[in-house]
């Protein structure tokens, strides 16, 4: 398995497959997606896609004056969960962005994922809420200092 930057166009069928089940592939676009300074990780195995995530610059409001990024659309194949693909996504994405001096990332994430990120160093904060029509999420985030 190995790590490499690839197009929002490339994560838009895992995204599909994992966060958007029965979605048209056009709701897989998210805002931001094409911003000059987001990117799109993948984890590829036998030149297959098997983990996907995108990041974006932007800022919590609960810590001020820190160079911030935004984990999001977040997927692995089924196959591939608990094989370290995803985990292996975030730690490269996390030395990518130390060498950009970004200070913190963070992520709402599934609570059915918060043990995942809990495992890489990711905190909680603030009170679960409910995206609609996903379920419920737990904002998280990690110091990069």
């Amino acid at each position: 398995m190995h790590v490499k930057f690839i197009s929002v166009e490339d994560t838009f069928n895992l995204r599909q497959q994992i966060l958007k089940p029965g979605c048209a592939i056009t709701s897989c676009y998210f805002p931001k997606d094409n911003e000059p300074e987001t990117f799109h990780l993948a984890v590829i195995d036998n030149e297959e896609i098997v983990s996907v995530g995108s990041f974006n610059r932007s800022s919590l409001p609960f810590f001020a004056n820190t160079s911030q990024y935004h984990l999001k659309g977040m997927a692995t194949s089924l196959s591939y969960r608990g094989k370290n693909a995803g985990s292996t996504l975030v730690k490269f994405a996390m030395d990518y962005l130390k060498q950009k001096e970004v200070n913190l990332l963070w992520c709402n994430a599934r609570v059915t994922a918060v043990g995942f990120y809990q495992k890489l160093g990711f905190t909680s904060i603030g009170d679960t809420f409910e995206v609609e029509g996903i379920g419920l999420h737990q904002t998280m985030y990690i110091n990069l200092n």
